[in-house]
Parts: structure tokens; sequence; C-alpha cells
């Protein structure tokens, strides 16, 4: 019975087998990446996953015809909004909400 080949006796051999054969040579047992850098790539299929987002204000810019249909969302927030603002229930200017009222009563 033959003796196990020692690793030094190994090592040429490894490496003259990585690039026969294409493969990493590692002998110090390095973190070099080569597992993450072999997986597939996932941006192409998660772009895919996904349907493409169609908006209305995209498709003006691409098609200027378009440009004469109204988005009835739109258009109700733009009117809910007018209407809150009239009751006196929109939202504060700028610097009168409530952290502001907070400040002024402490002095």
């Amino acid at each position: 019975m033959r003796p196990a080949p020692t690793a030094s006796t190994l090592a040429p051999l490894k490496a003259l087998q990585s690039k026969v054969f294409g493969t990493i040579h590692n002998p110090d047992q390095l973190r070099i990446g080569s597992k993450v850098l072999k997986q597939r790539l996932v941006g192409p299929s998660m772009l895919t996953y996904y349907p493409p987002t169609i908006d209305l204000a995209s498709l003006t810019k691409t098609v200027p015809a378009v440009g004469k249909l109204v988005h009835f969302r739109e258009v109700q927030r733009l009117k809910d909004v007018e209407r809150k603002k009239m009751l006196g229930k929109g939202p504060p200017k700028k610097g009168e909400g409530r952290r502001a009222a907070m400040k002024s009563k402490k002095k």
C-alpha cells in the first residue's frame, strides 16, 4: 500500500490542473469572491418580473397627443384640497404647524 501524497507534492499538480481546466487556484484559501461572481445576475430577472408602470406624466412625455387626456383621480384630489382649504382644514403654511405653535408657547 502506497502512502498518501503530501500537500507540498500536490501543490504544483493543483496549479497545473487549474490552468488546464480554467479553474481558480487558491492554495492559501483566501476569500476572493469567486462564489459571488459566478452567481447569476439578479437585476435583469427582477426587471422582467414586475410589469412596467405607466402613468399619465410619462405617457404625455412620449406621446404628445395624450396631453389632452385628464387624469380623473388627480382632478378629484385637487378639488378635495381646494374644498378643504375653503373650510380652513387644509395643510398649514410652512412655519405655522403644530411644532412652531409649541415653540411660541414656551417663550
